[in-house]
């Protein structure tokens, strides 16, 4: 069974669609990126360019766009697990994210050519409508019962027909009658 394909763009929106709460140490945030990376490599090891292109989206997403706004880097004073914790993001910034801003490009080339090919070979599978030659149509022949001059006549019914059940049906509009509202000073209304 073919597992149906998106679009790259419709994979970037599933990867931008998770929860960040900057109030989860940088330290719990930087070990998620480790299983980022490893969830995409395993789904790119099993063949599933998809789900690994989405993992490694994710990843640069945290990376620089959610975790450069998290409070345990722009804290000066501190204990050392959140010195060490800026230090490794900076390291992951400077060593990892570039890698991994190459491979998902690759990646993206890929998918898109697997989606361009699989979009044709749909294509290519809806049948098309058939189409005639001028010299085919002026060759058709009407059965011997066929009167035009009796096509026409129904063609005048019909639309006649049709006139006038519009505007019986523009007179009756124009005739509805709602019911009257009841007023603020009906006694009814009265404390």
């Amino acid at each position: 069974m073919r597992v149906p394909m998106s679009s790259c763009h419709q994979l970037g929106q599933m990867a931008s669609d998770y929860k960040f709460n900057p109030r989860v140490p940088l330290k719990l945030y930087l070990k998620t990126c480790v299983s980022l990376l490893e969830e995409a490599q395993q789904s790119f090891q099993l063949g599933n360019l998809q789900r690994s292109y989405i993992m490694y989206l994710r990843y640069l997403d945290l990376c620089t766009k959610k975790l450069p706004a998290h409070p345990d880097l722009h804290t000066l004073q501190g204990d050392t697990d959140r010195a060490l914790a800026r230090k490794g993001y900076l390291q992951l910034l400077k060593l990892e994210v570039p890698a991994i801003l190459r491979i998902s490009e690759d990646l993206r080339v890929q998918l898109e050519k697997s989606f361009a090919q699989q979009a044709k070979s749909l294509a290519s599978n809806v049948p098309r409508p058939r189409t005639y030659s001028k010299e085919k149509l002026e060759k058709i022949e009407l059965p011997s019962t066929f009167s035009e001059t009796r096509f026409k006549q129904s063609l005048s019914v019909l639309q006649h027909n049709t006139e006038r059940s519009t505007i019986a049906f523009n007179q009756k509009e124009a005739t509805l009658v709602y019911p009257e509202l009841p007023q603020l000073g009906h006694p009814f209304y009265a404390s």
